[in-house]
């Protein structure tokens, strides 16, 4: 931003009377400034100058100083300025342009020292090509101190939370936590509430929301956890990439000055288009202020949940065209892309009957058969499997009992838990059906067959567009408050299921 927008902003944010014409000027400067880069020491004296010049039609008040120039200064990012040389600046502002008749100097420059509270810092965070940039910052009316935490921890790590918060901003939502946490203690007692009572204080607890949705969304899903490996950002969208299909073809040797025929890389693309998923709850300021816990880490752990769920029904479950599965809303999420079930029903050779053999080790071990290459490398490959089917895997004959295992460590019938099987990792899932007729979709009349799927990770592409962004909404006539989440995601297998059998599903056995 120049020096001349700078002047500009300053003699529009000074006066009082503006007509449609300079209102529509004026916004469109303050958002200009509000991308600026950080200005010099020089630029700011600039603008403090012009805010007082343009204020000083008549003797200047303390109060239309520090309208003015506090006005002017959120408008200017600053970075390696101190609030001691801003103040000096102001000060020879107003010896110069103030009036004997207008406000003291000590006041005046008392009432400033207070607006430079709102002079934002510069960030210094760094954001490489391959990191997942989200639309958000941290100001005024955008996210809190909370948020900005939450939205470190997603992109960046735990070990960044308070990366891009300003020191000041910590320490004043510790003080507001802390008179919070007091505020809600004293309620309790007065309702002989106790924090470790089930029943009496312990539920509403809250655990700190800068870590709960990176658990609720990654840790509470095993199946997004391990995809987490096959996650590809997406700069654009869609976004294509080259995939090698084949290597070169080596021949014997042949007779001396031939020519040796070449052979070619096969070569194919794979182009992800990414589909928007959204969450959001409503709720009133009777609510919020009448409630006894804080509302707003309840409702962004139940997105993070619901924004779990999500994703894990459309990697499992997905249909684009809604017509696997009876009832199917219209908008529902398992509609963004084809999941797992879908592509390998598809494949007359990658669905196999478990109609005679029930749910047994050697069933699941004809599925690897039927993926053929793709099945033979167990750390490439997990098992998805439903409450009842995981149950039914708990209790294999093959490694239930410690004679069977070779030692009681792993021994189920001990230890409760199936790792793995085969040296495949199982991963148990509330969205693998288990209500299926005996083709493996529901159709809401026969719902006692079950599924499983063999699955091979890194045959597949998660993409990610945008990570899950948390939004903050006021409506003020209708006195309610919104949380919105949304994320966008794509999910291909690298290659048509017709040559590259990544999946395969036993169904048609009763749950």
């Amino acid at each position: 931003m120049n020096a001349k927008d700078l002047k500009r902003l300053a003699t529009l944010l000074a006066k009082s009377n503006r007509s449609e014409a300079e209102e529509a000027e004026l916004t469109a400067l303050r958002e200009k400034a509000a991308k600026a880069e950080d200005v010099s020491i020089e630029a700011i004296a600039e603008v403090i100058n012009e805010a007082v010049k343009s204020a000083t039609t008549n003797a200047l008040t303390a109060d239309q100083v520090k309208s003015v120039v506090a006005e002017a200064l959120k408008t200017v990012k600053v970075e390696g300025v101190n609030k001691d040389e801003i103040t000096s600046l102001v000060t020879e502002a107003v010896k110069k342009n103030v009036p004997a008749a207008g406000a003291s100097l000590e006041d005046v420059k008392k009432l400033l020292e207070e607006s430079l509270k709102n002079v934002r810092q510069g960030s210094k965070m760094e954001h490489s090509e391959t990191e997942i940039i989200m639309p958000v910052s941290h100001r005024s009316g955008n996210l809190s101190v909370g948020q900005k935490q939450l939205l470190n921890v997603l992109t960046k790590g735990e070990s960044h939370i308070n990366e891009g918060i300003r020191e000041s901003d910590l320490q004043d939502a510790e003080k507001r936590s802390f008179v919070a946490e007091q505020k809600l203690i004293n309620q309790i007692k007065t309702k002989a509430m106790t924090n470790s009572g089930a029943g009496t204080g312990l539920e509403l607890m809250n655990s700190t929301i800068s870590s709960q949705i990176i658990q609720r969304l990654y840790l509470a899903s095993l199946l997004a956890q391990r995809m987490v490996a096959s996650e590809i950002v997406m700069p654009s969208d869609p976004y294509k990439f080259p995939l090698i299909t084949t290597r070169p073809v080596f021949r014997s040797g042949i007779a001396q000055n031939t020519t040796h025929t070449g052979s070619d890389v096969g070569s194919g693309g794979l182009t992800l288009t990414s589909q928007k998923l959204i969450g959001s709850v409503d709720y009133s300021y009777e609510a919020d202020e009448d409630s006894l816990i804080p509302l707003l880490p309840m409702i962004t752990e139940q997105l993070g949940d619901a924004a779990a769920e999500a994703l894990e029904d459309a990697l499992i479950n997905g249909d684009t065209a809604g017509s696997q599965d009876t009832g199917t809303d219209a908008n529902a999420a398992l509609k963004i892309f084809d999941g797992l079930r879908k592509l390998s029903l598809a494949q007359a050779d990658l669905k196999v009957s478990f109609a005679s053999t029930g749910l047994t080790a050697a069933a699941i071990g004809s599925l690897r058969k039927a993926m053929g290459k793709y099945g033979m490398n167990p750390r490439d490959l997990i098992i998805l499997a439903g409450a009842k089917g995981y149950n039914d895997i708990v209790q294999l004959p093959e490694t239930l009992t410690a004679e069977k295992a070779g030692d009681r460590a792993n021994a189920r019938i001990f230890t409760g838990m199936a790792p793995n099987l085969f040296g495949m990792d199982i991963i148990p899932s509330a969205k693998v059906r288990e209500d299926l007729n005996a083709s493996g979709v529901f159709d809401n009349t026969t719902t006692t067959k079950g599924s499983i799927h063999v699955v091979h990770v890194p045959s597949f592409v998660l993409g990610v567009r945008r990570g899950l962004l948390l939004e903050t909404e006021v409506d003020k006539k209708a006195q309610t408050k919104s949380v919105i989440a949304s994320f966008r995601r794509a999910f291909k297998p690298k290659e048509a299921l017709t040559i590259a059998k990544a999946v395969a599903t036993g169904y048609n056995y009763t749950a």
